[in-house]
């Protein structure tokens, strides 16, 4: 059987200590399901992929374990965690919750240039409708974009954690063409609410945006 091939590294992480360069590697690698629910982490293709030693490969994969993105299997390979039916929904229940406090504290705190960002973010993603792993892309962009206009780094943190865990789900969204049109027309809701400042209506139009990505993630379980 062929081994599946690791994805190549970042380009712009040249600045950042050797362990923290992994760990953004393999947490974008598993966001974008580069590297595949199930799929086993080879520490010496990664090593060379990234041109370091395996002591921080080994240092960063560590520290997913500890994050449940990574799991050890018996006889000690470390493999991308695959989460159940079960899971998952214990996942959305919460990444939900949080992602309407961070929309109400996101229509108080967000700025003019934000917003410009996210107009930006939407054209890009209207023109890349033919691309499905571009368009996860796009979208996780506008998904921080909004984390950061909460003005509340611990919880833009964590939401930017739990966003990694969506590369643990089955499937990719942006397979079916309805998704995306929906999708797009559920984040330009999102700028309009955010421009007006107001949390209530920012709140209805990300629930509304979740619910209806829940719905058809869950539909590929």
């Amino acid at each position: 059987m062929t081994k599946p091939t690791q994805p190549a590294p970042p380009t712009s992480q040249k600045n950042m200590p050797l362990t923290d360069q992994a760990l953004s590697y393999l947490r974008d690698a598993i966001q974008t399901r580069k590297i595949k629910p199930g799929q086993g982490i080879d520490f010496a293709v990664i090593a060379k992929k990234l041109g370091m030693s395996r002591t921080p490969i080994r240092e960063s994969i560590r520290q997913l374990l500890t994050e449940g993105l990574l799991e050890l299997l018996p006889g000690g390979t470390v493999c991308v965690t695959q989460l159940s039916a079960k899971e998952t929904e214990g996942f959305y229940y919460v990444r939900d919750k949080l992602e309407i406090v961070a929309a109400r504290a996101a229509a108080v705190h967000i700025t003019d240039l934000e917003i410009e960002m996210l107009k930006a973010n939407l054209s890009l993603f209207d023109s890349a409708r033919a691309e499905p792993e571009k368009l996860s892309q796009i979208d996780n962009q506008f998904h921080t974009v909004l984390y950061d206009a909460c003005n509340n780094n611990y919880l833009s943190q964590t939401l930017a954690r739990l966003r990694v865990k969506i590369g643990l789900l089955q499937g990719l969204p942006f397979n079916n063409p309805e998704r995306i049109s929906d999708a797009y027309n559920e984040h330009a809701a999102i700028i309009k609410a955010l421009e007006s400042h107001h949390p209530d209506s920012a709140e209805s139009a990300v629930a509304k945006h979740y619910s209806n990505a829940r719905i058809s993630r869950l539909s590929l379980l």
